[in-house]
């Protein structure tokens, strides 16, 4: 996915942070989550992100699914990205309207870190981490673990770039992550420290 912008918007009660992301969605599918709620999933990357229903956005989606579009992806709480509800967010992206942009750090190329994530499509245990970079530059990981499994067959891993700032704000968003997502010791995850101790930024 390549990150085009950062938004902010008042939604339901208080500001909330969306990224726009160009990219393919390789699936699109409604669904009804465990409490009866009409939900969308697509799988992007081989990643998939589920959000609230939309039927503006499902029909877009379903429209440009397996071709070069976009998506708009709501930074929720605990530091997963949703996919948006909010069918203005994606019309007004559509139609080149203004749209409040914010945290111009969070770009690639004025970025001084990135916090990312390895996904094993074999059998989907993640690996999160951050790096004091650029995301060409051939850093890998830093768990010994993770990179046995990585070199002895790297095209079973794919990385996705969650977000991008200061090397502290990204260590902080990364041990974030970790905390909020229990990855310490859990068999989905190959991280095998909560950042409570041990190197910062991934270096």
């Amino acid at each position: 996915m390549n990150h085009l912008k950062r938004v902010k918007k008042f939604v339901a009660g208080s500001d909330k942070f969306f990224n726009i992301y160009e990219c393919t969605v390789q699936e699109v599918e409604e669904y009804l989550s465990d409490s009866g709620k009409q939900m969308i999933r697509i799988k992007v990357d081989d990643i998939d992100y589920t959000g609230l229903y939309n039927k503006w956005v499902y029909e877009f989606l379903c429209e440009n699914e397996g071709e070069q579009s976009f998506i708009v992806l709501w930074e929720a709480p605990k530091g997963k990205q949703m996919v948006a509800y909010v069918k203005e967010l994606w019309q007004n992206h559509l139609e080149g309207k203004d749209m409040v942009e914010v945290s111009t750090d969070h770009t690639p190329d004025q970025a001084e870190a990135f916090v990312y994530m390895w996904t094993n499509k074999d059998d989907d245990r993640k690996y999160i981490g951050t790096h004091k970079g650029t995301p060409d530059d051939g850093y890998i990981a830093s768990s010994d673990s993770f990179l046995e499994d990585y070199h002895a067959s790297p095209t079973r891993f794919i990385r996705t770039i969650l977000a991008y700032g200061s090397a502290q704000d990204m260590y902080e968003l990364e041990t974030k992550l970790l905390l909020d997502l229990k990855t310490r010791m859990s068999p989905l995850y190959y991280n095998m420290s909560n950042n409570l101790s041990g190197n910062r930024y991934g270096v």
